[in-house]
């Protein structure tokens, strides 16, 4: 099973630099479970290139900050295509906008999904807030209990 999983902000960022941090914890503890080829990328920003990477892909994880406040701190949905931008710049192609594309050039993961963590602090650092941290810590556990419900559904 292939699994690609993207950690996508600006580490210089404060909180927007969990995604990074997060896919990169991610993507350790699917290794250790075996049988995936798991397929780490770290972003600054989504880019159009990397919708040929979702090729032949069996899940694919966006991992990034949100500046909208979850009730739990952080949100996993299931992610459908979408060809709405927002604003017309390289910071317009969201998760789902990539997967729109990758279905258009005949690359559509068979599943994707965005686990998105609160931020607090926008500002220029290189540490995660403590209340974000927090907040990914939770996100982690979360992802795993999913991945655990998950991976038994595949048989």
């Amino acid at each position: 099973m292939k699994i690609w999983i993207a950690g996508f902000g600006n580490i210089d960022r404060q909180d927007d630099g969990v995604g990074i941090v997060l896919a990169s914890r991610i993507a350790e503890w699917v290794n250790t479970k075996g049988k995936f080829d798991v397929i780490l990328s770290l972003e600054h920003q989504l880019l159009p290139e990397l919708a040929e990477e979702l090729r032949d892909v069996d899940l694919a994880i966006f991992v990034d900050a949100d500046m909208r406040q979850y009730g739990s701190g952080w949100s996993i949905a299931e992610l459908c295509p979408s060809s709405r931008v927002e604003g017309f710049n390289i910071h317009s192609m969201s998760p789902a906008w990539l997967l729109q594309l990758s279905e258009q050039l005949g690359t559509p993961p068979k599943r994707a999904l965005t686990l998105s963590v609160s931020g607090d602090s926008f500002d220029f650092s290189d540490c995660l807030t403590s209340e974000c941290q927090a907040r990914m810590y939770a996100a982690e556990k979360a992802f795993q209990e999913w991945f655990a419900s998950f991976y038994v559904d595949m048989g």
